[in-house]
């Protein structure tokens, strides 16, 4: 995507094998040309394959928001380069990539099979995370005290209801006019409010409002008339 200023944002939409809705203000501080990273939610936990096959290890994720970025102060002092790269994993469910394990039984009369059947061993389950995850990298340049909105990280999910008399539903054929499915689509948009501030050491800013270090104005006093 590339805007009419000509800064140019990269959208990635990310669906892999392998959720907080309002947040406090978070707060970043970082030194120019170094990266800080923000996040809110939770960790998920991915097992690793190791022997035995029942895992003694595993692999920690992090879910939720999470936002990095580089600050770097232009070379005039007061405009700042940015460089910020928005993420949202979130976790989706599990994938059984097992398969049952079968065995052929065989039953004997006189030492003569008569019949042979297969026989459910183990129904092998093995499940796996599956995580979406949604992505923006972008870089802007701003005045130092601006703000910047990122958007574009975009979800739409679809909830599928069917509603149906009790009994009557289920009847074959004459059970459709008692049915009906209902699809309802529910569109997330994840909006990003970054301010830039150049601060010192102790977390002052650089550059206070010199309107703040006047002395308030006193009302003037007429002069006293003889």
């Amino acid at each position: 995507v590339t805007t009419k200023s000509g800064q140019r944002a990269i959208i990635e939409v990310v669906r892999e094998f392998r959720y907080p809705r309002t947040y406090t203000q978070p707060q970043v501080p970082s030194i120019s040309s170094t990266t800080g990273t923000s996040i809110i939610g939770g960790g998920g936990v991915v097992p690793v394959v190791v022997t035995p096959t029942t895992p003694q290890d595993w692999e920690t994720r992090n879910t939720g928001v999470t936002l990095e970025v580089e600050p770097v102060v232009g070379g005039d002092g007061n405009t700042i380069d940015l460089n910020l790269v928005p993420q949202v994993v979130e976790f989706e469910g599990f994938i059984n990539y097992g398969s049952p394990i079968n065995a052929v039984g065989v039953n004997t009369i006189g030492g003569v099979i008569t019949t042979s059947v297969p026989v459910e061993l183990t129904p092998n389950v093995i499940n796996q995370p599956v995580f979406s995850t949604r992505k923006v990298t972008t870089s802007v340049s701003v005045a130092d005290g601006q703000t910047v909105v990122l958007g574009g990280l975009m979800r739409e999910d679809v909830q599928k209801t069917e509603d149906k008399v009790p009994i009557i539903g289920d009847i074959p054929l004459i059970g459709r006019a008692f049915r009906s499915n209902v699809e309802q689509h529910n569109k997330k948009n994840l909006i990003i409010f970054v301010t830039a501030r150049q601060i010192t050491t102790y977390g002052a800013p650089v550059e206070e409002d010199e309107g703040e270090l006047l002395p308030p104005e006193l009302p003037q006093v007429p002069a006293y008339k003889k």
